[in-house]
């Protein structure tokens, strides 16, 4: 097993492991975590379970097999999902097709397309001579048209969080809303990047001479228009203000960009933007090619992407359950791969890739069996542990762990009134532990919870 623990070895920065021994059996639980947990608040419902992966021991387990919600700790499933079914060097496409007169933008998925993108996609269709067409024609049909997730909340809003899902897709469906103070009694000034005219502005927001910063951004759908409609005071003081919020229609609006760029380099479009399903005899202008899953999976774990969990559950879907991508097919793939690491008989449930849905239910002790089993997994272990946020470094554990930075490599989950952390940590004798810890039913500041989970984390690094 020594080839499986030199990656990991580079990881925590060269610390030196003990070999692999592949026994698997229980120690007595440690008094000092089992008095630390007992002094936990009332309120908390805690889950931890803590396995040695040097000697192949389970080291402690307290509520190990009760079901919680996992919140964003679930992406750990479906990154390694996707790893193992679609491989590390997997990339998704985007296709521009000509027909006749028309334009076929064909998506299968692509989480990582960009407005650039789309600006070259224009330039390389004008490189192949084309001066006009009529309608472009954006074809989504490589998913679904479900656009949110089993149990997501109907009124979170437009927010980055909870996006829209589409087989064509741009800027994590997002757009950029940049505002600047202008004189006092006057709007600020409004711009969108990208600029586009998918996006109607309704600014109905003012600047003022001083004081607090107020500015609301909605965004609406009505009759088929995406309109942001910005109110509250802005400061003439203030800086530049950014926000993002999520647009409707979101293959719609790839077209729109698409146009609009040809436009600009002199392509006249004389027709619309239409929803269409590519033919069976077309021209092949330009194909987009991702980057590989590798990179796409960094950036699921280390900023928790809702956007990408999704993308990639249906993708799975879409590659080995067959057209059209669906989240029930990606769940179907999901099963089988935990069935492949030996937990899919133990209770759970699981209804989305993100862990967004309150519907889901996992327990440590499943996540921990994940963790180690990724661990044996040579293909794409060192792909999954370099996704994970490094303790007071990078991603969602950049603020945390400042004081031992490199020792924990893991997954973070929250919710309101759920917090969880799971992955590996390198202890102060060099051996390494694969652990989760969940937490449910709180009414304190998730501060306060992670403040606990960071102080128990370190006993553990210390006692083993």
């Amino acid at each position: 097993m020594r080839h499986i623990i030199l990656p990991l070895i580079v990881l925590f920065g060269g610390c030196t492991i003990n070999k692999v021994a592949l026994v698997s059996y229980v120690v007595a639980p440690s008094d000092t975590i089992t008095e630390f947990i007992q002094g936990l608040p009332a309120e908390l419902t805690f889950g931890i379970v803590v396995y040695e992966l040097d000697e192949g021991q389970l080291l402690y387990e307290y509520n190990g097999h009760k079901l919680f919600t996992p919140a964003s700790t679930l992406k750990l499933i479906t990154a390694a999902t996707a790893l193992a079914k679609l491989g590390t060097n997997y990339r998704f496409k985007t296709y521009f097709f000509r027909h006749g007169d028309d334009i076929y933008v064909k998506g299968t998925g692509d989480p990582l397309l960009l407005s650039k993108d789309i600006e070259l996609a224009a330039r390389e269709i004008k490189w192949c001579g084309i001066d006009s067409l009529r309608n472009i024609f954006v074809d989504e049909s490589y998913f679904d048209t479900i656009r949110k997730g089993k149990g997501w909340m109907w009124d979170e809003g437009p927010h980055p969080f909870n996006p829209n899902i589409s087989a064509l897709n741009v800027n994590y469906d997002l757009i950029e809303v940049i505002m600047k103070p202008s004189t006092v009694g006057n709007p600020p000034r409004v711009r969108l990047e990208p600029p586009t005219n998918f996006v109607v502005i309704c600014n109905d927001a003012v600047t003022i001479d001083s004081g607090e910063t107020t500015i609301e951004v909605d965004r609406v759908y009505e009759q088929t228009v995406n309109k942001l409609i910005i109110k509250g005071e802005l400061p003439q003081t203030h800086d530049e203000l950014r926000v993002y919020r999520t647009v409707e229609e979101p293959a719609l609006y790839v077209g729109h960009l698409l146009k609009e760029n040809l436009e600009r380099i002199g392509v006249k479009v004389y027709g619309s933007v239409l929803y269409g399903v590519t033919p069976a005899e077309v021209e092949t202008l330009w194909v987009h090619y991702s980057p590989c899953l590798s990179k796409i999976v960094l950036e699921l774990n280390k900023w928790s992407s809702n956007f990408i969990a999704e993308h990639l559950l249906k993708a799975i879907g879409a590659e080995l359950k067959g057209v059209p991508g669906t989240a029930d097919k990606g769940l179907t793939v999901v099963e089988e791969f935990l069935e492949e690491v030996g937990i899919n008989s133990y209770p759970h449930k699981i209804v989305d890739g993100s862990g967004l849905s309150r519907y889901n239910l996992v327990s440590p002790y499943e996540l921990v069996q994940l963790l180690i089993y990724v661990y044996r997994q040579f293909s794409y272990m060192y792909e999954f542990v370099a996704s994970l946020p490094i303790g007071g470094i990078d991603g969602t554990l950049r603020d945390r762990f400042e004081s031992t930075p490199y020792v924990v490599r893991a997954k973070t989950g929250t919710m309101t009134g759920v917090s969880g952390l799971a992955g590996y940590t390198m202890t102060e004798n060099g051996h390494l532990l694969a652990f989760a810890m969940m937490t449910q039913g709180y009414t304190i500041p998730v501060k306060e919870v992670r403040m606990y989970q960071d102080s128990l984390l370190q006993i553990i690094r210390r006692i083993y």
